[in-house]
């Protein structure tokens, strides 16, 4: 179904991303003052807000290359704004609204930050209060150093982020999350302020959010228990990425568990977690239908549970189900009747062993990002003969690049709300480049790391050529951490290759390949992900009967609109009243789960203001 581009898709590294800045400014860095020089910005930023002064506010950040991205703070919304003028002339406006005070920097967080030769930068965070609605805020700032005409180096913002943290009269309460829940009612009509539909991280970390906020929540799941949404899946699963990025509020993961997360360790967190807070969870469920009173604001949906039916209503209705990760992909190719062996999506695999109990000798694995390569590794340490078929070149990185100190890594080494501070709440056009620079420095200084590979014939783009962020973002996922044998496995032609092809048609053996050549194989596993990114093509599936009018008017999911701006999650759409669409990574549910409980709070409470829509203007 074709599907308006509401809001329109900005292309993330031709349009919202900036040329890092070089710092030509003679600046002695070994005796600047951190904290001094960051406590007169703020008492600048703070006399400009007072007396409204755009002009004065507009001086204070750096010409043409300056950022500010507010999470709900001031703009009741998630925007980011680029230029001085624009900066100015909406805080000013927004700050008659808001009446923001008490703007002060964080003692000891002022700190210089070395990125490479030619940049560095002077960073701080900050509390303030805002009257309208009563709140507690924080933010962070980047600074740099211009010298003008007058030879004076002066200080100026590159980037603010701005975040609320707590409604002032209906702060987070820890108390409320760990007492006793109640017992989901049996009967045949409920209601909730609150419905979350999945019951996996995002779903259970934001009903665990709400019940801190006091808020009523019911969460509803197909699967049957609590964690399929790991355990169901294949038995090697791996997180590509370190432990302390994939904390969980409220509750760590016990030390014990490995830095390389499993899916049973994955499984188990989950477990805890919603057994240490008693979330209400309403398993073997899905949705018959859907309805909305636009002008109440009321949900109304029908449920089937365990082949009962009930009806739940609610103010808020959230999705949650990994949205933009339904409906596995496989191509649809002439002659499949003809071919007698294993065809399955990774997402029917379990395990190799299986398979070789089947009789399975050779597999052919489609698709070369992180699942096929989790997957051939584990047919090759079955025994099974194993090809890969690697469509287009992949984007590889090496898992020591991903938790480098200055990329993901520093959740090694500063507490999980401040590592999220620094990844999340900053506009993508500074952060994304600025990760992509770590990633290239590293890859740099070992160009030959992948040569092997690449003379095995895997066609390989390292982290010069391509940039995680933008492989998230826009394709959630389609890379490879490089974090086990799978690399060796292929270098030394222990697993074969075959790259720059795709597959054509089935055989009665195999596959015939676009470039006329033919790999037979007992089993095909196609790892070639989901189908719908956009999670309007999966509404009617998850929502039921009633959903098309919501998939018309809801935005578009994933890709960046043009302020660069995750599209259609975290925050409400324009033209869907009380819905919101929650997915993410480990640490999105982390920091955005919070984000869109304080959204909840505040619009039941009645204290969340419109979201500030406007474009912005530099008009006087």
């Amino acid at each position: 179904m074709e599907l308006p581009d509401f809001p329109p898709r900005a292309d993330l590294l031709n349009d919202i991303y900036q040329s890092l800045p070089k710092v030509t400014a003679a600046v002695d860095w070994d005796a600047l003052d951190a904290e001094s020089t960051a406590v007169r910005v703020v008492e600048e930023f703070a006399t400009a807000l007072s007396n409204a002064d755009r002009h004065g506010m507009a001086e204070l950040f750096v010409n043409d290359r300056s950022y500010w991205r507010d999470t709900v703070a001031i703009t009741a919304h998630l925007r980011t704004f680029k230029s001085p003028d624009t900066i100015a002339s909406v805080l000013t406006e927004l700050n008659r609204q808001r009446h923001i005070s008490e703007v002060s920097i964080i003692p000891g967080t002022a700190q210089i930050v070395k990125a490479s030769n030619t940049l560095k930068w002077l960073e701080y965070f900050f509390t303030f209060k805002t009257a309208i609605p009563q709140a507690s805020c924080a933010g962070r700032v980047m600074l740099l150093p211009e010298t003008p005409e007058s030879g004076l180096t002066c200080w100026k913002v590159w980037t603010l982020s701005t975040w609320l943290k707590d409604f002032d009269l209906f702060p987070e309460d820890e108390q409320l999350l760990r007492a006793p829940s109640e017992n989901i009612p049996e009967v045949d009509d409920m209601s909730t302020d609150v419905l979350i539909i999945g019951g996996g991280n995002a779903g259970l970390l934001l009903a665990a959010r709400l019940k801190a906020l006091g808020v009523d929540y019911l969460v509803i799941d197909e699967n049957a228990s609590v964690g399929d949404n790991w355990s169901l899946r294949y038995d090697c699963l791996r997180f590509h990425v370190g432990k302390s990025f994939c904390e969980t509020p409220y509750l760590p993961y016990p030390e014990s568990t490995s830095d390389g997360l499993t899916r049973d360790e994955l499984a188990d967190q989950v477990k805890r977690f919603a057994r240490e807070f008693n979330l209400r969870v309403l398993h073997n469920t899905t949705i018959k239908t859907t309805t909305c009173d636009e002008e109440g604001r009321l949900w109304a949906l029908q449920l089937l549970c365990d082949k009962v039916e009930k009806t739940v209503s609610c103010e808020h209705l959230v999705v949650a189900t990994g949205a933009g990760f339904r409906g596995t992909y496989m191509p649809e190719l002439p002659g499949v009747e003809q071919y007698t062996g294993v065809n399955i999506h990774s997402d029917g695999y379990k395990n190799a062993k299986i398979l070789a109990e089947q009789g399975v000798k050779s597999a052919l694995v489609i698709g070369s990002a992180n699942t096929g390569f989790d997957i051939m590794e584990d047919c090759y340490e079955a025994g099974i003969s194993t090809t890969m078929i690697q469509r287009s070149a992949t984007y590889v990185i090496p898992m020591s690049y991903l938790v480098h100190p200055e990329g993901l890594g520093l959740y090694d080494y500063v507490a999980a709300d401040i590592g999220d501070a620094i990844t999340q709440a900053g506009p993508l056009a500074v952060g994304g480049p600025l990760l992509g620079l770590t990633h290239a420095k590293l890859a740099a200084a070992e160009p030959e790391r992948y040569a092997d590979l690449a003379k095995a014939g895997f066609q390989v783009r390292n982290c010069t050529e391509s940039d995680l962020v933008a492989h998230l973002v826009d394709r959630c996922g389609g890379h490879f951490v490089d974090i086990g044998t799978g690399v060796e496995l292929l270098a030394t032609k222990k697993v074969a290759v075959k790259s720059g092809v795709v597959p054509a048609s089935y055989s009665a053996e195999g596959l015939e390949l676009s470039d006329g050549s033919t790999v037979n194989a007992d089993a095909i596993i196609w790892c070639t992900g989901f189908k719908d990114k956009d999670v309007r093509q999966s509404i009617p599936d998850i929502l039921g009967n009633g959903s098309e009018d919501i998939q018309n008017r809801m935005e578009a999911t994933w890709g960046v609109d043009t302020e660069g701006e995750i599209r259609g999650l975290w925050r409400r759409h324009a033209n869907v009243n009380n819905f919101w669409i929650f997915s993410g990574g480990a640490a999105q549910h982390r920091w955005y789960s919070k984000v869109i409980a304080l959204q909840i709070k505040g619009a039941l409470q009645q204290i969340l203001p419109e979201a500030y829509r406007d474009v912005g203007h530099t008009s006087e």
